[in-house]
């Protein structure tokens, strides 16, 4: 049945359509189309990504002064540590007070260690 379908009634209408295309008419066509065409050819492929020259020398420093702002938080942290026990074993409590700024400083750098990445990757996609 399906044989017979195909042979008697598909075939002949194949037959019967134009072998060449026809050109189109856009209305309008794009400006930048190649001439009897509509639309605009399919663009170029994006390019590999590659890092430029010299960027693991930057992600090198970059690096080192992420891990000196890592020890230079712990150190303040401390100092402060200690310069407030100092004041609070002297009785000196403006000491004690800037002790305790100090360590407040480097618990809030800490803080903005931690995620600092995160936020300057939010602002610099603009999300």
């Amino acid at each position: 049945m399906i044989t017979h379908f195909l042979t008697d009634t598909v075939m002949p209408l194949l037959d019967h359509f134009p072998t060449q295309v026809e050109p189109r008419n856009c209305i309008p066509p794009h400006p930048l189309a190649p001439p009897g065409e509509c639309a605009l050819p399919p663009p170029f492929e994006n390019p590999t990504v590659k890092p430029p020259p010299g960027s693991d020398r930057i992600m090198t420093v970059a690096g080192n002064v992420k891990w000196g702002a890592g020890v230079a938080l712990m150190v303040g942290f401390f100092m402060g540590l200690l310069v407030w026990a100092g004041g609070r074993w002297v009785d000196h409590h403006r000491a004690g007070k800037i002790g305790v700024i100090m360590m407040l400083c480097a618990v809030g750098g800490g803080i903005l260690y931690g995620v600092g990445y995160q936020l300057i990757s939010t602002f610099a996609w603009g999300g």
